[in-house]
């Protein structure tokens, strides 16, 4: 904690506060004033500050006057603390004491992060204010993580899977001697640039330009440390890799990862991202008022428009929207932010043309997260052929469907047994499709969003005609052999 004037810095936390009250300001206007306040009183150059705010980003120079001025205006009678050297950088008039010392900057291991690192390593975002329905869940997390070696939270898409994370961490951040380092995988492509990626974040120096494994596993070594891997589906093997060799090499280690599916290696647990609770239908208001998607789609809807489900008609239409979008905390808050535009019921009558309405996510979210179709297409590209076709073709079951109904509908010449066996399996463990045991039968399911994005897939390879004609000649033969 660093206190500056009138205000508290909490680096690790990523706060400001006076008086103990947290004040807010934007999140580059805070990774400003911490590069400032972190560099001891020396010279911040345009340059370094510029590395440090917008790491992997080109911007113009002017950006930091915009957020440099949103940050003065914060500090108000404080404002002149931070010097501007003209032509040169910004540097702090007074840093009256460094409440909690940072060693962040030397390592166990004998690994030595610069001022830029240090901070970069404090970027476990913030916590999403007020997440519902997932108390529970974050006990469990947290103490798996005193258990495993690695824990991968696995789900759907726009599940909340990132959120849960990032809870849990914040959570179990003092359990740890070092920071909790966050690396955010979505735009990452390749081994190097994943490593690359967890040397910055984790404020670690490895001098040789060509990052491999070993030397991150040597810089981590003996650090008693939280990782987190946020969005790894894309470059599973590859994280599957460079995650069993982390944790071979440090047992204090541990690596709370974010996947739509399970990284398969030995030393994981898997935990599932469950969809929050929605009212059965009948349900009474009260009932209703309980469940945790309900109360996130009310909370959304009122935070843009105001009152929301003010009389029992409305909120139970309000009941009937979560239940049909499954419990899903993204589909939730998109129907939630139609409502300003089609009103509780205009959204309920619209939800056959899901892909179409449910759009217009937080302008800062990452792309796949601002419609549920960009959610879906994320997932459906990194299917491989087989799985893709057998995928679409599910689309014409509206209930749970075993493995012998599943063939018997999709399979053809071209498209075999075998390739169903291991499509199943593939969509299984990317949370496309959900799967049930009663005893020892294997029973498949489609989420309503889900069959959804699959029929129109169906539709646009041509194929809805062929595999609709197929399920209706299976279920009279059904029937029949079951008499």
């Amino acid at each position: 904690m660093i206190e500056l004037g009138r205000f508290q810095i909490d680096l690790e936390m990523r706060t400001l506060q006076r008086n103990g009250e947290t004040v807010p300001l934007g999140s580059r206007a805070f990774d400003i004033l911490a590069a400032v306040a972190s560099a001891d009183g020396r010279l911040v150059t345009k340059d370094e500050l510029m590395t440090i705010v917008w790491p992997d980003t080109i911007v113009e120079e002017n950006n930091i006057q915009v957020h440099l001025s949103a940050l003065r205006k914060v500090l108000g009678q404080d404002r002149d603390l931070i010097l501007t050297v003209p032509g040169r950088g910004y540097q702090l008039r007074q840093r009256r004491k460094n409440v909690l010392s940072d060693e962040a900057g030397v390592r166990a291991s004998g690994v030595r992060a610069s001022g830029s690192q240090a901070l970069r390593a404090r970027r476990l975002p913030p916590p999403k204010s007020g997440l519902l329905g997932r108390d529970l869940a974050v006990r469990q997390i947290r103490a798996l993580l005193e258990q495993t070696h690695v824990l991968t939270l696995v789900g759907a898409g726009g599940i909340g899977k990132t959120s849960v994370a990032v809870e849990a961490a914040h959570h179990s951040s003092a359990d740890f001697e070092e920071p909790v380092c966050f690396v955010e995988l979505a735009q990452l492509t390749t081994e190097e640039a994943v490593l690359r990626a967890i040397v910055e974040r984790c404020g670690l120096s490895v001098h040789d330009p060509q990052v491999d494994v070993e030397q991150v596993v040597a810089a981590l070594a003996r650090q008693c440390r939280l990782l987190v891997l946020d969005n790894a589906e894309h470059v599973i093997g590859i994280m599957a890799h460079i995650v069993e060799a982390l944790v071979a090499g440090n047992d204090a280690l541990r690596v709370l990862v974010t996947s739509r599916e399970p990284l398969r290696i030995m030393p994981e647990t898997v935990f599932r991202v469950e969809p929050l609770d929605v009212p059965p239908p009948h349900s009474t208001d009260a009932d209703i008022l309980r469940c945790s998607a309900v109360n996130l789609f009310l909370r959304h809807a009122n935070s843009l428009q105001g009152k929301v489900a003010s009389d029992s008609t409305e909120l139970q239409l309000v009941g009937e929207i979560c239940r049909r979008l499954d419990g899903i905390p993204l589909a939730i808050e998109l129907a939630a932010a139609r409502v300003v535009a089609l009103g509780v019921e205009g959204v309920h009558r619209r939800l056959d043309d899901r892909m179409a309405i449910l759009a217009g996510g937080y302008r800062t979210a990452l792309p796949r997260h601002q419609t549920l179709r960009a959610t879906f297409d994320w997932s459906f590209a990194i299917l491989d052929q087989n799985a893709r076709s057998l995928f679409r073709r599910l689309a014409v079951f509206g209930d749970a469907f075993t493995f012998e109904a599943m063939c018997a509908v999709v399979c053809d010449e071209a498209y075999t047994v075998a390739n169903a066996i291991g499509s199943i399996g593939e969509l299984v463990a990317k949370s496309l499709v959900g799967v049930e045991f009663e005893g020892p039968v294997a029973k498949y399911r489609l989420s309503e969003s889900t069959r959804a994005y699959a029929m129109a897939k169906l539709q646009a390879e041509g194929e809805q005609d062929d595999i609709a004609a197929r399920h209706a000649r299976y279920l009279p033969a059904r029937r029949q052999s079951a008499a």
